[in-house]
């Protein structure tokens, strides 16, 4: 009688949909601004800043900054602006989300979908808490 032996048969990876490689673009980071006090939830090291980014469609946004941990508690949320970020932020036509956020040592990934057909200016304002 022969023995047969099990060989484990591995799938082939199928590069599509969500398998394909990230698109990874750095964002330029705004003026940081420290949290003001009697922020309970929030320690005294607290910080929001801001990056800007032009385009459409589904990207991960990599935004660099040196006091952000992997540790770190981060917040994201994302805006249209006209000409300066700092002033004329709207809501316009164009649906915008945040997927995902990820802190890392020196920064933060945030996956998000601006859903119009031509690039936009998007802000995207995040709080740390180190």
């Amino acid at each position: 009688m022969e023995t047969l032996e099990a060989k484990a048969v591995v799938p082939e990876v199928i590069k599509a949909g969500s398998n394909l490689p990230a698109k990874i673009e750095t964002a330029k980071s705004g003026e940081p601004e420290t949290a003001k006090k009697g922020a309970s939830e929030l320690s005294a090291a607290s910080f929001s800043t801001y990056y800007t980014w032009r385009g459409s469609g589904t990207v991960v946004l990599n935004c660099g900054h040196p006091n952000i941990r992997s540790s770190s508690r981060v917040v994201a949320s994302i805006s249209e602006y006209n000409t300066d970020p700092n002033q004329n932020r709207f809501i316009g036509n164009a649906p915008m989300l945040v997927y995902n956020v990820a802190p890392y040592n020196g920064g933060v990934m945030i996956r998000l979908n601006v859903g119009f057909s031509s690039a936009l200016n998007v802000r995207v304002d995040v709080v740390v808490d180190p």
